[in-house]
């Protein structure tokens, strides 16, 4: 008879309705060039839910974002109206995963619809992929394929009109270098330059290619039979407009076939098109800023970290006295006073950071004007909704999570990551808030995957744990599970996965964040407040500047 662990009484949810999801293993894709092979791991359950193929739809056609970059050749690109359907993603060559099985992805699909697409690889790691990795990087790839990258402004930049968010991960002790996580969704844009379909991270060839076959049907390729860099979308780089609402192209060349993928049944997808446009090209006296956290709240007096350099790329200087004004996104219109940043230089780091404490109204686009001396430039934010969750500034939650020694030491029933750091599962939260002692809590799942992103907070956070002996970091499992001969087992479907009481505490599962909204990270300081937060896509910064701005590691402030 199977063996089964939980939770002691005292401390546990009820158990319901136990369900084993069944992993899948879905390609791998030949050779191109090279020997260049990548297995596509799907999200155990999520496959035995995927939605249709109209699902990936987007439900407004409008343009695409602007993209105005320089290629693998050294040419300036604009994707422009392409001609020919056109693939969009971000990511960095130093990829060990994710970003080689996107490409093998996309190799399938483009074989399976025929020639006439091409697709756009855009770099979020400007510091590493220059012109000449990205044309050692694209050497062995097929012809249709286009490597980006640009200044760390310029990628910054495009990536924020695409809604793709970005950050520096740490490598662990021992390693060298570092990781990006990074939004890993495919962007369809049609021969027209108008986006037409999102697809997450781990969608099937097949499904790509479908929707590419409508496009070349809708619109074909003149040239098709020798796609290639050389497109007419290599040009001169376009203003940087706001994109607008409605179509530049004809409308003789977007009539629609019976065929074509039916955009107003589709679920809303969130349109990277709705993200601020950036700000014109920099001027000489020009201040280049960079929103650094992953996630920028609004509704609460929260933390949003920043860097910045001036025209020339040099990166200010932590006595520099910079300032931050809140503006409408809209109309320019200053809301509330200039605030002070703060210069945060964390152990290891030779550019500061800077951090203001903001008060945004409202969720939606907003600018922050950026000042130091007589330079100044300004960069868009996007404020999320806070919902439920724990607000900044108010006090953490009064709950106890579990640890090991609450469960008799069975491992899997507090964590699933299948080669843990037990120390995250050491103390509770109830521990360090007797002791006075600030906490880092990561509120993730390995096994229980229900976004790209999950999974990749606990392989983060493992690297601060050396470097800050005087917090505690804290791991919980968000869901309710079982452990049945050592597998654990979901009680209830991955597609709508049952919150534990501990991860519901901190107001996680509304409807502005439901469970299947992870990671989550919070950090408390000593006497119990919330500091900051963040979801989703988290980097090693989010939490160093905060902690190192908290417990005095070199910073002060730049007036």
């Amino acid at each position: 008879m199977p063996t089964t662990h939980s939770l002691p009484p005292a401390r546990r949810d009820r158990d319901r309705r136990p369900a084993v999801a069944a992993a899948i293993v879905v390609l791998l894709f030949g050779a191109v060039g090279a020997a260049l092979v990548a297995l596509v791991v799907l999200d155990p359950a999520a496959a035995a839910h995927a939605p249709g193929a109209s699902a990936y739809a987007v439900a407004d056609v409008e343009p695409a974002p602007e993209l105005s970059l320089t290629d693998q050749d050294g040419e300036a690109f604009t994707l422009g109206d392409p001609g020919r359907p056109t693939l969009v993603f971000f990511g960095y060559t130093h990829c060990p995963d994710v970003c080689p099985e996107t490409v093998g992805v996309l190799t399938q699909a483009v074989g399976l619809a025929g020639p006439g697409p091409q697709a756009l690889f855009v770099s979020i790691d400007p510091e590493r992929d220059d012109v000449a990795a990205m044309k050692s990087y694209t050497r062995y790839l097929p012809d249709w394929l286009i490597g980006l990258t640009g200044t760390p402004f310029e990628v910054r930049t495009n990536a924020d009109r695409w809604g793709v968010k970005y950050a520096t991960v740490e490598a662990e002790p021992g390693e060298t270098g570092y990781g990006m996580a990074h939004t890993s969704d495919v962007f369809l844009v049609d021969a027209a330059g108008r986006l037409r379909a999102r697809f997450p991270f781990g969608t099937p060839p097949e499904t790509i290619a479908a929707y590419l076959g409508d496009l070349l049907r809708e619109a074909p390729v003149a040239d098709a039979a020798s796609p290639g860099p050389a497109s007419a979308t290599s040009v001169a780089p376009a203003p940087t407009a706001p994109p607008t609402t409605a179509s530049t192209t004809p409308a003789t060349r977007m009539t629609p076939t019976p065929a074509a993928p039916d955009a107003t049944s589709a679920p809303p997808t969130p349109a990277p098109a709705t993200t601020p446009p950036s700000t014109a090209a920099p001027a000489a006296a020009q201040l280049l800023p960079e929103v650094v956290s992953t996630s920028v709240w609004a509704r609460e007096h929260a933390p949003v970290i920043l860097r910045a350099t001036d025209a020339s790329g040099a990166p200010l200087d932590a006595g520099d006295a910079v300032s931050v004004q809140l503006v409408r996104f809209a109309d320019g219109t200053p809301v509330g006073a200039p605030v002070t940043a703060t210069a945060v230089l964390p152990a290891g780091e030779r550019r500061p950071y800077f951090v203001v404490d903001l008060d945004i109204p409202d969720p939606g686009a907003w600018r922050l004007v950026v000042r130091t001396g007589d330079a100044e430039g300004s960069v868009p934010v996007q404020a999320l909704d806070p919902g439920a969750t724990s607000p900044i500034g108010a006090p953490a939650p009064d709950i106890d999570t579990p640890t090991l020694d609450d469960v008799g030491g069975v491992v899997r029933a507090v964590t699933t990551e299948p080669a843990p750091d037990l120390r995250l599962s050491t103390t509770s939260t109830a521990d360090a808030r007797a002791t006075g002692t600030p906490y880092v809590i990561v509120i993730d799942s390995s096994r229980f995957r229900v976004s790209p992103a999950c999974g990749r907070a606990l392989a983060m956070i493992e690297v601060l744990v050396d470097r800050w002996p005087n917090v505690d970091f804290i791991h919980l499992e968000p869901f309710r599970y079982q452990v049945v001969t050592e597998e654990p087992v979901l009680d209830g479907p991955i597609t709508d996965p049952p919150l534990n009481r501990w991860a519901a505490a901190w107001g996680l599962g509304d409807a502005t964040w439901p469970a299947t909204d992870m990671p989550w990270i919070f950090v408390v300081d000593g006497q119990g407040i919330v500091r900051a937060k963040a979801t989703g896509i988290v980097g090693t910064a989010d939490i160093d500047v905060v902690l190192s701005e908290l417990l005095g590691a070199p910073s002060r402030p730049t007036s």
